[in-house]
């Protein structure tokens, strides 16, 4: 029997999250990463507000949508822009990652878009907030880490990169 790929165990615990946001898993062969892309809405009462992105381009639409990632790479192989990213994940392919380290990253991506949603819709209604984003909070991190350690919830079992 194969071992599981970390493709695999990523999009099944996906899946199984219900996630009250949209997301799309990508495998980026040439880059030598994996890529879970997520998206949350908000809607503009009044449609008299413009709206610039990072790149500058500006829309007056209703509806917000704000898409961020998260990704896994090998830094020996991969070549990515690490600000591309809320987070990105190094690790060996050849060695693998660590089933618990990947349902941390789940519950804590669950967390941190959950309040960022709440954060993009106060954005939508209220004028004087200026900007949005969210922000991967590495102490929440750690701590889910811990947390499921110390219950004896954390899976040291390893999840490799795909083979093509």
């Amino acid at each position: 029997m194969a071992q599981e790929t970390l493709i695999d165990y990523l999009g099944e615990a996906l899946e199984e999250s219900n996630f009250e946001f949209d997301w799309k898993l990508e495998w980026n062969k040439k880059q030598h990463a994996i890529e879970v892309y997520f998206s949350i809405f908000a809607e503009q009462k009044e449609n008299n507000i413009i709206i610039e992105d990072i790149e500058g381009t500006a829309t007056q639409n209703e509806i917000i949508q704000f898409e961020d990632a998260i990704c896994f790479f090998d830094p020996k192989k991969s070549k990515i822009q690490m600000d591309n990213y809320l987070k990105a994940f190094p690790f060996d392919f050849k060695m693998g990652i660590e089933k618990g380290y990947i349902d941390a990253i789940l519950k804590t991506l669950r967390i941190v878009v959950t309040e960022g949603q709440s954060d993009l819709l106060d954005f939508a209604t209220d004028p004087t907030i200026e900007e949005f984003e969210l922000n991967w909070n590495d102490m929440n991190f750690d701590g889910t880490i811990k947390t499921l350690k110390d219950t004896n919830r954390y899976s040291e079992e390893k999840l490799l990169y795909p083979k093509y």
